[in-house]
Order: structure tokens, then sequence, then C-alpha cells
């Protein structure tokens, strides 16, 4: 990264940047000793940079693989830069839609790294529902919302991260074995979304789709939820079709 002098001299910041650009735009997470590298700039320089924007919230470093992603610091100053909009502000309304429609409970989360956290909710009008407060924040191998976000993660991280952190058996329809959930994950990739017929809770079934963005894989993701007897088999092919044209009327909103 370069710019004009102009009689004052930032070095650091130019170090800062070009390693918030790094971490964007690359294809798969990176860490201290993969930004050093590419950079040309000593490890403990990016360790002293990536260490003060962690805390800051503008990077998120995994616990398991230390490597790093944008932080939520970043998706705010985001929403600034257009003008003040808000994702939320533009998502629940289209949700509301989408949930009143299939009459099923539709959720917005973010995943950073470790955990994926409910930002918005469009519940069901039925009286029988899901329900989760905004501010809930559910396990990494947590049905379709969990396919969604690690599909974001390359291969040798998501193998990396089943040794560390074995899956969890929910329910008996869980996949637990690594191979199987692999093979789930390049699915996800192919297909855009993820479905979940009873694997993270039983008599639940569930779809997710990813908002589209202009970096790399999302980190923000929209999924219905709805009880097994009524959100069937037919009714998720339906409202897979219809949330994918609802991401996508919010990315179209958001990046104008």
């Amino acid at each position: 990264m370069t710019g004009e002098n102009n009689g004052y001299n930032a070095p650091l910041v130019y170090k800062v940047f070009s390693i918030l650009d790094e971490v964007a735009n690359a294809p798969s997470l990176l860490g201290i000793s993969d930004l050093s590298r590419k950079l040309n700039i000593s490890k403990s320089t990016v360790y002293g940079i990536t260490r003060a924007l962690t805390e800051l919230d503008v990077l998120c470093q995994e616990q398991e693989t230390k490597r790093f992603r944008l932080g939520s610091k970043l998706f705010h100053l985001g929403n600034q830069a257009l003008g003040g909009m808000d994702l939320r502000a533009v998502a629940r309304p289209l949700m509301e839609d989408l949930s009143k429609r299939f009459r099923e409970t539709v959720f917005l989360g973010t995943f950073d790294g470790e955990r994926i956290t409910i930002i918005e909710k469009a519940e069901s009008p039925a009286e029988l529902k899901i329900s989760a407060p905004i501010g809930t924040r559910i396990p990494i191998y947590a049905g379709a919302a969990g396919k969604v976000f690690l599909a974001g993660l390359s291969e040798h991280e998501v193998k990396k991260l089943l040794e560390e952190k074995p899956i969890r058996q929910f329910t008996e329809n869980s996949i637990t074995d690594p191979g199987k959930y692999l093979d789930e994950l390049q699915n996800v990739r192919q297909l855009g979304f993820a479905t979940d017929f009873e694997e993270y809770i039983r008599g639940v079934n569930a779809i997710c789709i990813p908002l589209p963005n202009s970096g790399r894989w999302p980190d923000t993701a929209l999924w219905m939820v709805g009880f097994s007897n009524s959100f069937t088999r037919e009714k998720v092919s339906a409202a897979i079709t219809a949330a994918l044209q609802t991401t996508d009327q919010i990315g179209k909103i958001l990046v104008g």
C-alpha cells in the first residue's frame, strides 16, 4: 500500500491497513506468520498490530487456529459508511414478510469464529413457535447455521477444528463423522444454502442462507426454523427458494 507523503509520514497506519486488506481479501483465514510473510512485515510488528486490532474488535482471532477474520467493529463502521444504513433495519421487514408467508421463525446472525450470535429475529405468527432472544449465542456445529458458517472456512481449517473440538451429537440425526461432515460442507458451498432435518434439535427443521457480500464467504446469515410436523420437507424446499430471494434483496439494498 502506498500513499503521498505531503510532509507527513505514518508508516504504522499503512501497515495496519495493509493487514486489514490482506485479511479481508484472503481466500482463507491468515495467522501472524502468514501476514508477516505476505506483507514483508516483522512478526513482532504484526503481533502488536493484530493484538491491538483484536482488542478493539476490528479483528477477531479464532481461539482454535489463532487466525484472523474481520471483527464486528468494521461491520458497524461499514454500516455508517453506507450512510448509516443498518443491516438489521434493512433485513427486518423482509424477514417479517418471510416469516408471515411460511408461518415459521426467521433469524439473522453473525459468526465470530467461535460462536454464532442472533442479531435479529422475526417470530412466527403461529401460537406454537420457536423463539430465542436477540443476543443468544449458539454452538458452531448447530445445524444449518453452523454448516453455512463453517463452509466459509477452508477444508484444512475445518479439519483442524474437528480434531480440536469434535462434533457433539445433539440428536440421533446429527452428522458426527468428520468425513461426512466435510462432504456436507462442500455441498453447502456448491448449493449456497444448508438444511437441517432434526440434526440440532429433535423435532425441529431449519434452513440457512448466507448473506451475499463483496468479500470472501459471508459471516452473516439468515435462517428459518420450524417444528418438523409443520416445517415439512416440501415446505422447506419452497422456503429455500424464497429465502434465497430475500437474502439477495438484502444484499442489493446494502450495496446499492
